[in-house]
């Protein structure tokens, strides 16, 4: 009776669970330009370091597109080129009509004297009048033909739109050419290799799976009534399958707040929790995320490897020895599991 007392109590005071595993960001590892693969730099289960290749892509259809897209921009810029000169060319069309109107214009009022004096007959200066209409709808053209070639060239500079585009289309090209090398992203592991020279990958096909080894925590499965005075920040101590015999510090980071359902289909993006069954319904479990004091990872561990908690939950001198004592017994009992 006392021990299934003092049971009850480690388990609000001093919860522990031998369900818990090492856990990373696992991460698929797919190309965002696709092609044939010309080179793999990695093996299965190799370490790699940030920045390291992992595979190349054919370039060549990549560099093919950079080099149009310069032509592109080249043509662009000749074709602005040759807009400008037709807006000058325009203006210098608009200036002369201009000229030539009011040459027409004054010979016209001159003509128009002259006929009120009595000096030309009528007939010269409608003569007059229809040189001076077709001066004015000639510089009305001039005008049209300036505005026309304007909104062709577009605004100037680098505000073109054309040339806005053109440059953009560059840009992206390039930017295809340098996806054709994929590189790790953080220090990891390369793990279900899945490639050959000569494959052809899609775009976001996943190749590889990359383990990173950069952010590792311990997501530990506790009892719901295990978790009533469980916060963040409380310190625990942890026990690795894989480390017999040693007993690292750790500390809380969070509590799960929900876990998958029977009727889940993977929709809700929760945790799956598994529960051994019995003839006595168990509680449900719910996540612990913990990590280890420092961010220090031991050597050994890989992610899946399994793990022993206890949390101390307070000032409890008297449990958290005992939960001391059940840690350091359960390293030393891992020595023949």
């Amino acid at each position: 009776m006392i021990l299934f007392t003092l049971s009850i109590v480690m388990e609000r005071s001093t919860p522990s669970t031998s369900q818990a595993v090492v856990q990373a960001y696992v991460v698929p590892m797919a190309s965002e330009v696709g092609g044939r693969i010309v080179e793999i730099a990695v093996v299965d289960n190799a370490r790699v370091q940030t920045g390291q290749t992992l595979f190349r892509i054919d370039p060549g259809p990549y560099q093919i597109a950079v080099a149009e897209a310069e032509a592109r921009l080249e043509q662009i810029g000749q074709t602005l080129g040759a807009s400008t000169a037709g807006v000058e060319a325009a203006q210098a069309q608009v200036v002369e009509a201009r000229a030539n109107r009011d040459n027409v214009r004054e010979q016209a009022q001159r003509v128009m004297q002259l006929v009120e004096r009595g000096v030309y007959a009528r007939a010269r200066y409608d003569q007059s009048k229809a040189a001076l209409d077709a001066a004015e709808a000639g510089l009305t053209g001039a005008e049209a033909n300036l505005e026309r070639a304007r909104q062709e060239l577009g605004p100037a500079g680098a505000d073109n739109p054309q040339l806005k585009e053109a440059l953009a289309a560059l840009e992206q090209a390039r930017l295809n050419l340098v996806r054709t090398t994929v590189m790790a992203p953080s220090d990891g592991v390369i793990a279900n290799l899945q490639l050959a020279v000569g494959q052809v990958v899609s775009v976001a096909q996943p190749a590889l799976t990359f383990i990173d080894a950069g952010t590792v925590w311990v997501s530990a499965d506790f009892k719901e009534n295990s978790l009533e005075h469980v916060q963040a920040n409380d310190t625990a101590a942890l026990v690795f399958d894989t480390l017999p015999g040693r007993v690292f510090s750790a500390r809380v980071e969070s509590v799960g707040w929900g876990v998958a359902q029977d009727t889940d289909t993977g929709s809700s993006g929760l945790p799956t929790i598994r529960n051994d069954s019995g003839w006595v319904r168990e509680a449900q479990r719910f996540p612990v995320r913990l990590i280890l004091d420092g961010g220090a990872r031991p050597a050994g561990p890989r992610y899946g490897s399994q793990v022993n908690v206890v949390i101390y939950t307070g000032d409890n001198p008297v449990l958290n020895a005992l939960g001391t004592f059940w840690i350091r017994l359960i390293s030393v009992l891992t020595y023949v599991n």
